[in-house]
């Protein structure tokens, strides 16, 4: 081996030696879980403690709870070493510094620190769709021996709801299952088509801001939904049925609803009923699995909430 041979042999080796070594096997580590600290109620607290663990996986956080037999643990919420704590129907003169959620049916509350704005909107947000699903009262029948639990709201837009539904002669609970099934309670929601708000309006008529207004939404997509009733009440055998071809409309568009009911005169269907109109649709069709689920969660309000 000559000098030259050498002398590259060595250098190469130095760059090797100098080179960091890796693995062979790249592991990518998950990044740590945001742990919520929280406190329950001795009392009832099998059904706290599953109402706290569904928010943590809904969210996708990781918990720890512990049991509190007084109020005296609100201490430790605003001294930071808790983040949450599930109270009943805490006295405001034990809540400085602190802000609450929505209460649930027992007068129930959590409670977290008054910096906690952002959270408590989450947490609101996730309550209000919860308590207004048929989820939340499987969960109350399991906890409490089958027994149903008469509710005092369906949202934090009861209000708005019920004097646009007044204003169009429904019933507001009715009302409150589209809202629900348009957007979830979400006053945020908008679309990949460009809809927005509690009841996905689209529409060049209205701004932007005007349709995030949760008034202005609900008496928007009130009036469209009384125009569409209306608009197919010569058609539907009852009042019943107008409604139904509203809702069908309302997901679908009216001219779509228009087409379904010559194809259906064509095919001496009798065309004043929906449930003979949506055979003419797929199975599984969108608007089909629509009207029936807001039906059905109207049904399910109408058992659960106050008229």
């Amino acid at each position: 081996m000559n000098c030259r041979t050498l002398a590259y042999t060595a250098a190469l080796t130095l760059v090797l030696l100098l080179l960091p070594i890796r693995s062979t096997k790249t592991v990518n580590a998950p990044p740590p879980e945001e742990t919520i600290r929280c406190a329950v109620p001795t009392q009832d607290d099998a059904f706290h403690r599953s109402l706290v663990n569904k928010y943590a996986d809904d969210k996708g956080l990781d918990i720890s709870i512990i049991l509190c037999r007084d109020l005296s643990v609100l201490d430790s919420l605003r001294a930071g070493s808790l983040d949450l704590v599930v109270a009943n129907d805490p006295p405001d003169s034990l809540l400085d510094g602190l802000v609450t959620s929505r209460a649930f049916a027992d007068g129930s509350v959590w409670a977290v620190r008054e910096d906690e704005v952002e959270a408590l909107r989450h947490i609101n947000q996730w309550i209000t769709e919860l308590t207004a699903s048929a989820r939340f009262n499987r969960m109350q029948k399991r906890y409490f021996s089958g027994k149903t639990v008469s509710l005092t709201s369906i949202s934090q837009y009861d209000n708005i709801l019920r004097a646009s539904a007044d204003s169009i002669g429904w019933d507001w609970r009715l009302l409150a299952a589209v809202v629900y099934h348009e957007s979830r309670f979400h006053n945020d929601a908008n679309s990949s088509k460009g809809a927005l708000g509690l009841m996905q309006i689209r529409s060049k008529r209205y701004t932007e801001e005007m349709l995030l207004n949760p008034s202005a939404n609900i008496a928007v997509g009130s009036r469209y939904l009384q125009k569409l009733e209306k608009m197919f009440s010569d058609t539907a055998a009852d009042p019943v049925e107008a409604t139904k071809f509203a809702l069908a409309a309302y997901n679908m568009g009216e001219g779509k609803v228009g087409q379904l009911i010559e194809e259906a005169q064509a095919q001496g269907l009798d065309a004043s009923r929906w449930d003979n109109l949506k055979t003419l649709l797929p199975e599984g069709h969108h608007t089909r699995a629509y009207v029936d689920n807001v039906l059905n969660t109207y049904s399910y309000y109408s058992k659960l909430y106050p008229r």
